[in-house]
């Protein structure tokens, strides 16, 4: 529509020439109105068109490839790996002005597969872990694609004198370059590593087993020279095994307490310990590799701590469910290879000081012998149920003296409790055994009873306690609290289910299942016994 300037200098001559016009000026005024309004408007248009002109320009131009550099090529080329394979490709020259292209960087190619613009670096990609680092700087992985090990290089600026075999890092997408170090996961549900101390008073009603665990420990903390001397040498690892509940995990946590504090006192500064908790259970992974990685994790964690001057303990509960023999696995096959990387850890573990290994179980027989052999896990401990005066001893544990109790006197509360519980009446009854030699044996509450059940039964206790003082009553536990405690323990709680392999049950009341033809309940009818005898063991 012409110049804009142009057109206005026209409007305004025609003003000053029809200014004796006021009905012509009139019209002039209405032209020029109409005329910027339609520059408007064609302004308007004119962005649109240029809008949609770009956005075809760019449905017309092809997708860029991105790749990966990995260093230079012949002459001015550069060795670039796009989609997994290599290339020697051409590099736009502004963009190697000022510096070239490193290692790792990322580009974006044109169809030419010529490098023309600088991309910026990923912050995603696939994991790998360092499986060995050569004797020329190089580095092995392991993770990345399956399970072979590849050779990769790293991008300039990382500080490679700092990484160790085990330590996870981030590859480019091509799997050729390490791009960062991933930073230390922490671990979940399966290791927890807190250090409560726990002192010998707390663990009741196990005085053999303390006594024997005790010579252990302090023999190499005390006397090392003796033992050098005599060129003895210390286990590296214990066994508990015994029913569930009476305590293991606590003597374990005690055992690491009573190492920390002798360090303590001999050397005369401060140590801290790391009790290192894993579920069994918790490691199994149907994935290839993870249960493996994970009992690597455990005594690399171990390593760790030792090189920073702590003390740690390696406790993992339920360990026939990953250390099994085939018999134990119950069909799965990934102990097969969890057990060769238990024993090659082991191997690795130098000293009761360096790191000490504690297997819990309740069936030691389902333990595979790899695992047991001297040199491993070869000072095997039994934790048996407490007898009377071991129920007594863990009644003292948790009927403290603070607490409002109906006497002063701690035999007064506990003896009729005592009395109530080793009874051996048909009321007690919870199992009849047929003994291969044709004997019956009966089991009663005792023959059931743990630190578990009877820390259990004090709550129930506290909890009639705190009924009564709700209801406006003084605030104490009775005697009677603790007997109508114990009757709901075993009567109200199941202490077997309704189906039940009744050898896993054996095992844990330590009878041998080769001397049991039937088991059965005090209440079961004659057609319920030969029920039982049927799936007995025979």
């Amino acid at each position: 529509m012409g110049d804009q300037t142009h057109i206005l200098e026209l409007i305004d001559q025609i003003l000053e020439d029809t200014a004796d016009q006021p009905g012509l000026q009139e019209k002039i005024f209405d032209l020029r109105d109409a005329l910027f309004h339609a520059q408007q408007v064609s302004a308007q248009f004119a962005l649109k068109i240029k809008t949609l002109e770009e956005a075809i320009e760019k449905l017309k131009s092809p997708a860029h490839r991105i790749g990966t550099v990995l260093g230079p090529g012949e002459g001015d080329l550069y060795r670039i790996v796009v989609g997994g394979a290599e290339y020697q490709a051409a590099v736009a020259p502004d963009l190697v002005e000022t510096e070239p292209l490193e290692p790792g960087a990322q580009v974006a190619l044109n169809e030419g597969f010529v490098a023309i613009a600088r991309l910026a670096r990923p912050k995603t990609g696939p994991l790998a872990r360092i499986s060995c680092k050569l004797a020329d700087g190089q580095l092995l992985i392991a993770g990345a694609t399956g399970t072979a090990e590849s050779m990769v290089m790293s991008r300039p600026g990382l500080d490679l004198g700092k990484i160790k075999e085990g330590d996870e890092v981030v590859l480019d997408p091509s799997q050729k370059v390490i791009l960062e170090f991933l930073p230390k996961r922490e671990a979940r549900a399966l290791v927890e590593d807190d250090f409560v101390k726990t002192d010998w008073t707390h663990v009741g009603g196990q005085e053999k087993v303390i006594e024997e665990v005790r010579k252990v420990i302090e023999y190499p903390i005390l006397h090392q020279e003796i033992l050098t001397r005599m060129e003895y040498q210390l286990p590296k690892g214990f066994l508990f095994y015994g029913p569930p509940g009476c305590g293991k995990t606590l003597i374990g946590r005690a055992i690491l307490t009573d190492i920390v504090q002798k360090l303590e006192e001999r050397e005369n500064r401060e140590f801290e310990g790391r009790f290192i908790h894993i579920k069994g259970p918790e490691i199994l992974n149907m994935w290839l590799g993870e249960s493996e990685r994970k009992i690597r994790e455990i005594f690399t964690r171990a390593r760790e701590y030792k090189e920073q001057g702590k003390i740690p303990f390696i406790f993992i509960d339920e360990a026939e469910s990953i250390l099994g023999t085939r018999q134990a696995s119950r069909g799965h096959n990934i102990t097969n290879t969890l057990v060769p990387m238990f024993c090659a850890e082991m191997d690795g573990v130098q000293s009761l000081r360096d790191t000490v290994v504690i297997l819990a179980t309740n069936r030691p027989d389902l333990i595979d012998p790899a695992i047991l052999r001297p040199g491993r896990i070869d000072r095997k401990i039994k934790v048996g149920r407490p007898d009377r005066e071991g129920s007594k001893a863990i009644l003292r544990v948790y009927l403290k003296e603070n607490l409002p109790l109906e006497h002063p006197r701690f035999d007064a509360m506990c003896e009729p409790f005592l009395d109530q519980l080793f009874r051996r009446v048909p009321e007690q009854e919870v199992l009849v055994l047929t003994l291969r030699s044709g004997e019956l044996k009966k089991l009663y509450w005792k023959d059931f009873i743990s630190g578990a059940i009877l820390e259990g039964i004090v709550k129930r206790a506290k909890e009639r306690g705190v009924e009564r003082a709700i209801a406006g009553e003084e605030l104490k536990i009775t005697v009677d609290d603790l007997l109508q405690a114990l009757e709901s323990e075993f009567v109200e709680g199941s202490l077997l289910p309704s189906e039940s392999n009744m050898e896993d049950w054996l095992q844990l009341l330590d009878m041998d299942p080769r001397h049991v033809v039937r088991v059965r309940r005090p209440s079961d009818s004659d057609h319920s016994a030969q029920i039982t005898l049927n799936r007995s063991i025979i």
